[in-house]
């Protein structure tokens, strides 16, 4: 079939953001005929040209006397192929979603306004423009007008044959069927349009294409708006201006956004997948090896880092952890095989973590440098009697120790089973016995020092610090190790009880009241459950 047009018809000039496939159903309009049907008698059949065949282009060009600046300017808003799945759009690389979706949509205010005072059927005159087609784009600036779907053609010869579809719409378009609410554009859509129109950005957007930026903002908008997505249908508007808000006062602006988001993540299921919500699993996932998102991951790979606890080896937006920053109760406990609440006592006296922390445990952090040596050490604690054991000690005598500050348990928390630290003993016993002098077994001149200390009344402190000082000569039990072999001359307690004694006999003087209760296992005559302290 050969095109019948007007003698001497008049090809028409391509309007501005104009794409090829809009400019040919123009043209095949002044033909009486449509795009298909046009383009096969110019030689360059449709398909080929959807194909973005570079013999049908030149053709098209050649017969439609299309200049090369016109042309390029053509293909520039119609977006070409860049291989399989990416596109060049305005100069830009795109993935080739971004700009290819069955969904076209486009302003009905720009459409009628084509038609006003056309002399060819409306549809004829209408020219749909290249930003429509952008994903990121959701506003007319020049109208106000939100862009609206149009029509759905899941085949590409359907979705760009401009002419027969806007023909099937365009009682809709004149009727203003299709007419939304008016808005007023938001820093991100005048930033956008602009950027197409001529690339004028003043941003610190300017180092970073299109594409990253407009699918940052809208991800980073969906994060910060979170509470709202399920019941707000312009969710894409605002998340792109809430997200653009942000984003364009440079990085730092980004990462306080980002804590924002993860100071909401109270929960004891919200990990940093469901805190940041698409944020993360696109950039996680889909566009994990597109380097121009890799700043951008980086701030987001951070801001996790210090709000959640991941262990070292684990992989986190792309990349392994070397170090864990952070632990929780809840990994904490894992990692060293103790219970959570018995774990709490311990982090709470260390002061990694508070006593009225209300989150749940999952969600309890503390720095895990920090505490490092408590979490290597509370698994090496033990109970009362390994700890007599380690260090050759009765009952009586480490609860004395206990009492008097001698030895201090890791926790003094009653619930917790193991509070003592082994070392803690086995150094101690070792301090106190070193140089200590043979000792028979059958010396009665000679006794232990909780004996000493219940005999003459001198703290166990005292004689511990007198042997210290070596006021107090030491000796080893025969046949008896460890703490319990300790003993000491009772003639040299003796002398150190004296001052003692004197002190204590001056201030019962002072009290007639005072009757001393006989004992027969108190040689002071005064019944004591511990050791006296004046």
């Amino acid at each position: 079939m050969k095109v019948s047009g007007k003698p001497g018809a008049v090809h028409p000039t391509p309007k501005p953001r104009e794409t090829l496939y809009s400019y040919l159903s123009r043209l095949a309009a002044v033909w009486r005929t449509d795009a298909p049907e046009l383009t096969y008698d110019m030689g360059a059949p449709f398909r080929r040209l959807l194909e973005q065949d570079m013999g049908a282009l030149e053709t098209v060009a050649d017969w439609a006397k299309l200049s090369p600046d016109v042309m390029t300017e053509l293909l520039s808003w119609t977006g070409i192929r860049a291989g399989n799945v990416r596109m060049e759009f305005r100069g830009e690389l795109y993935v080739s979603r971004a700009i290819r979706n069955p969904i076209m949509r486009g302003c009905p205010v720009c459409l009628r306004e084509d038609a006003a005072g056309a002399t060819e059927p409306a549809y004829a005159a209408m020219s749909m423009r290249g930003d429509w087609q952008l994903r990121e784009a959701t506003l007319c600036v020049g109208h106000r007008h939100p862009l609206v779907p149009l029509w759905h053609a899941a085949a590409p010869r359907d979705r760009f044959d401009i002419g027969a579809r806007l023909r099937e719409v365009e009682a809709d378009i004149l009727s203003g069927a299709f007419d939304r609410p008016l808005r007023e554009p938001s820093g991100y859509d005048l930033w956008l349009d602009r950027r197409l129109d001529d690339g004028t950005d003043a941003t610190w957007f300017s180092d970073h294409t299109v594409y990253v930026v407009t699918t940052l903002c809208r991800l980073l908008g969906q994060a910060l708006l979170k509470e709202d997505t399920h019941k707000d249908d312009q969710l894409s508007d605002r998340a792109h201006a809430a997200g653009f808000d942000v984003a364009v006062a440079g990085e730092a602006a980004i990462r306080a956004a980002l804590e924002h988001v993860a100071a909401r993540a109270t929960g004891a299921l919200d990990e940093a997948g469901k805190a940041f919500g698409p944020l993360y699993s696109r950039l996680n996932r889909d566009y994990l090896h597109d380097s121009g998102f890799d700043p951008f991951r980086d701030i987001l790979r951070d801001c996790i880092l210090e709000n959640w606890p991941i262990g070292s080896g684990e992989t986190v937006l792309g990349r392994v952890v070397p170090e864990r920053r952070l632990h929780s109760v809840t990994t904490a406990a894992t990692e060293t095989g103790i219970g959570t609440k018995v774990l709490e006592h311990f982090l709470v006296e260390a002061g990694a973590i508070a006593a009225d922390d209300p989150r749940p445990q999952s969600r309890r952090l503390f720095d895990a440098k920090v505490y490092a040596g408590l979490m290597a050490e509370i698994p090496t604690l033990v109970g009362p009697i390994a700890m007599r054991t380690a260090m050759g000690a009765t009952r009586m005598e480490l609860a004395a120790l206990a009492e008097e500050g001698l030895l201090i348990p890791r926790t003094r928390f009653e619930k917790v089973k193991n509070p003592w630290r082994i070392s803690d003993g086995v150094a101690f016993v070792a301090g106190l016995s070193a140089g200590a002098r043979y000792v028979a077994e059958d010396d009665t001149e000679w006794q232990t020092l909780l004996l000493a200390c219940r005999r003459s009344g001198v703290p166990l402190s005292e004689l511990i610090r007198a042997i210290g000082d070596q006021r107090l000569t030491v000796g080893q039990r025969a046949g008896v190790t460890g703490f319990h072999g300790i003993v000491v001359p009772k003639s040299d307690v003796d002398v150190l009880a004296a001052p003692a004694r004197a002190v204590r006999d001056e201030f019962l003087e002072e009290v007639p009241a005072a009757s001393p209760r006989q004992n027969s296992d108190d040689p002071s005559g005064y019944a004591m459950a511990g050791c006296f302290r004046p």
